[in-house]
């Protein structure tokens, strides 16, 4: 009998398993990292690597190069062959049936990660190790890994000068010369991005070291000879546009510091229109951000460049100092500083990558690091996953809690204080809440004028992107949150009403929102909101106050399909017409139709459904549909609904198809083939629509809390817990917390027997 696994269902396979681990990592301290990666075997840790693939943990890659073994250098060095990936999608699991983690829009697995992937590349050439060239070096059709071979073939060199080439990678390569022929005309010598395979390995041919590789290379390319090493000065154009480009300053083995310090002198004019923000140049920000920048260039380069200062291999406290200097002087330089994307998302990933490393601490975060905003944005967690340096942002929503209620406590004007002084925060957490116990409500603002243009600015949306408020107002205990503000209860004023459509939603202005006459704007908020929890919107759905407009809005606004469907269901039961109801169902969209619909608990209801809605879905989304039907049902519903619609003169082909052989074959083949399709919000996440609720109190880390109490520096613990994730089966975020809960019973010192121990 299959032995049943811890959490339901049955055991993970070994790469699923060991993957899980290796996400578990972020909830533990950096400093228990290696006791969890210990506890795995070396077989399972090449396996979790391949499972994650470019979304291994950054503190887990720093691991296995520094300390191995080297079997897992290889297979990460495997993975690392290929260019950083794209953005991910809003919302996708790695691991599906198990808990994974949700990629975020802006962050490490996204661009972002891309210089420090190539960082974890050079520190892998840097061993010059034949089987870790070879898996860098990656098949010979690969594309987008030129700068890796030309650092293997030409740019690395040993102490004889010469490059340091496997044998058996050269004679490979002698092997291609001897067959390669110019795939493209000469003009394209000058593009590095062509995606012609051959093309680009004859380029990194025709420049290596090896005059027994590059001429044979020149020469097929019709060069006069090989392709030398220098490139020109940053004052011709082409470079420019090159440097101006992502990776330009963090894939180059070695780079000419003189060159970047020269170029951050002049870099504003260089730049020019193409740096959206204050002249930004890509290479210049990944240069500043490599791990062999010389500290005497860093200061040079951060005096001619301040943008420089929010870019580090490593961040630590000197790093949040830099920027606190680098951000002054450019209010000077540029006449005032605005907050642009570009630097919020710069600074997020930075503190995401000191916090996972363990170079900076929370509470060094809150005292030092600017602006405001950033870090309280990490404070708050936004689903039920683990999240990049979960356990650092755990520990800094405790310190941010810990702040609050010793500076402002349940003062009820203080919090009305600070809650408006950080819309305009430029400053860092410690600073805004310090400033603000000290200086008191009254004389927290230069004037009433002051005051009130900044109420009106919030109230007509044009902060809407600053999460502060919302982020500080959900660490106030319930009761202080209901009386912010405009103390309430009553009609939610239209302060109040810009906050709750923003994120995170504090538990206060949620309470707030569902006392006795907030408002019918108030509760309409509160539904459009995508972050929104269940519970708040199962609620909404039995509100007694305007129950059918209610409904109907929550019908056309709410994100969560689940809720839709229930909606509509219950304006059926209060006898709401279906004229009524169409009118707002229509302008829905196909794929929020195709999900009302798919919400069907049986035959009956989805035959009932098609016939109402299906004349407003395309073929691929009916067919998937029909299918369902057909399946459960038999075709002739099918049938039914397609004639009903459209007369039979106008059935889909493979309607009339399944009428002519009298089964649903054709139905079915028709929706397999729609299901392999990329149908936004059907078969893939829709990206215009994302739906992210977040727990009932966003500011709680239940995970990471129960690990700090039960697992912080406890390797008999951690041996355990890395036993029971590599046994257990699906496991939901809860389970997991239970989990740790459960392994921390164990007595200290006396640990519990795994497999192959006494």
């Amino acid at each position: 009998m299959e032995k049943e696994a811890e959490g339901g269902g049955t055991p993970l396979t070994v790469p699923d398993a060991a993957a899980r681990v290796l996400l578990f990592t972020q909830v533990a301290r950096a400093g228990d990292l290696p006791l969890v990666l210990n506890a795995l075997s070396a077989a399972q840790l090449n396996a979790g690597i391949v499972r994650l693939g470019p979304r291994v943990p950054e503190a887990v890659i720093d691991h296995v190069i520094a300390h191995g073994p080297h079997s897992a250098r290889r297979t990460l060095a495997w993975q690392l062959r290929l260019p950083a990936p794209g953005p991910p999608p809003v919302v996708r699991r790695v691991l599906p049936g198990t808990f994974g983690l949700v990629p975020e829009p802006h962050g490490l697995y996204g661009h972002e990660g891309m210089p420090y992937r190539d960082a974890a590349r050079r520190r892998l050439l840097s061993f010059a190790d034949p089987d870790l060239d070879r898996a860098l070096f990656g098949r010979l059709e690969q594309v987008g890994v030129a700068w890796v071979r030309s650092a293997i073939l030409r740019d690395r060199v040993g102490a004889d000068g010469e490059a340091v080439v496997p044998p058996d990678l050269r004679a490979k390569l002698v092997d291609f010369l001897g067959t390669a022929v110019l795939p493209l005309s000469p003009s394209h010598l000058a593009d590095t991005d062509t995606g012609d395979p051959e093309f680009e390995l004859l380029r990194v041919l025709a420049g290596a070291r090896d005059l027994g590789l590059s001429l044979p290379a020149a020469r097929v390319l019709g060069l006069p000879g090989p392709i030398p090493a220098a490139e020109p000065g940053w004052r011709d154009q082409a470079w420019v546009r090159r440097w101006d480009r992502p990776g330009a300053g963090s894939r180059p083995w070695r780079l000419d510091w003189d060159e970047v310090l020269a170029l951050a002198q002049d870099h504003a004019s260089v730049a020019g229109e193409s740096g959206r923000y204050l002249g930004q140049i890509a290479g210049l920000d990944e240069a500043a951000g490599r791990e062999d920048i010389p500290e005497d260039v860093r200061r040079r380069l951060v005096a001619g460049y301040p943008q420089a200062a929010w870019h580090a291999a490593r961040p630590d406290v000197v790093t949040l100092r830099r920027i606190a200097v680098a951000v002054a002087a450019l209010h000077l330089d540029w006449d005032g500083f605005e907050q642009a994307p570009e630097f919020v998302a710069a600074i997020r990933d930075l503190i995401i990558r000191g916090l996972a490393a363990g170079s900076l601490s929370a509470d060094e975060v809150i005292e030092y690091a600017v602006p405001a905003g950033v870090v309280l944005d990490l404070a708050w967690r936004g689903a039920e996953e683990i999240l990049p340096a979960a356990r650092g942002r755990a520990d800094l929503a405790e310190g941010v809690r810990s702040l609050l209620y010793q500076r402002i406590g349940d003062d009820i004007p203080l919090w009305t204080a600070v809650l408006l002084r950080s819309f305009t925060w430029s400053g860092t957490v410690a600073e805004l809440v310090d400033s603000t116990a000290v200086l008191g409500p009254e004389h927290v603002f230069a004037d009433e004028d002051q005051l009130e243009e900044l109420i009106e600015d919030v109230a007509e949306g044009e902060y809407r992107d600053v999460p502060s408020a919302n982020v500080l107002m959900a660490f106030a205990r319930p009761h202080v949150g209901l009386e912010l503000l405009s103390e309430g209860p009553g009609q939610m004023n239209e302060l109040e009403l810009e906050l709750l459509k923003g994120r995170p939603l504090p538990p206060g202005l949620v309470a707030r929102a569902l006392v006795a006459n907030p408002g019918t704007d108030a509760r309409r908020a509160l539904a459009v909101n995508p972050v929104t929890p269940i519970a708040v919107l199962r609620r909404l759905l039995h509100e007694p106050v305007d129950p059918r407009n209610t409904r109907l809005t929550m019908l056309h606004d709410v994100a969560d399909p689940g809720i839709r469907c229930a909606a509509l269901e219950l304006l059926e039961q209060s006898g709401t017409g279906w004229a009524q109801i169409m009118h707002f169902a229509k302008g829905l969209g196909e794929a929020r139709i195709y999900q009302l619909v798919a919400g069907a608990p049986n035959a009956e209801r989805l035959h009932f459904l098609l016939k109402k809605f299906a004349r407003y879905l395309g073929p691929d989304t009916t067919a998937l549909l029909y299918a369902r039907l057909a399946a459960e049902a038999g075709p002739e519903p099918v049938w039914d609904v397609a004639t009903a619609i459209g007369g039979v003169d106008h059935v889909e082909p493979f309607v009339r198809a399944s009428m002519a052989s009298g089964d649903a074959g054709p139905l079915l083949t028709a929706a397999e083939i729609a299901g392999h399709r990329v149908l936004p919000g059907v078969t893939v996440p829709d990206p215009a629509h994302p739906y992210d609720p977040h727990p009932d109190d966003p500011t709680s880390w239940p995970l990471e809390t129960a690990v700090r109490q039960h697992l912080d520096n406890r390797p008999d613990r951690w041996r355990i817990m890395v036993h029971r994730l590599m046994e257990a089966g699906p496991l939901e975020y809860a389970q997991l917390v239970e989990l740790v809960e459960k392994v921390g019973t164990v007595d200290d010192g006396v640990g519990e027997a795994v497999e192959g121990e006494p």
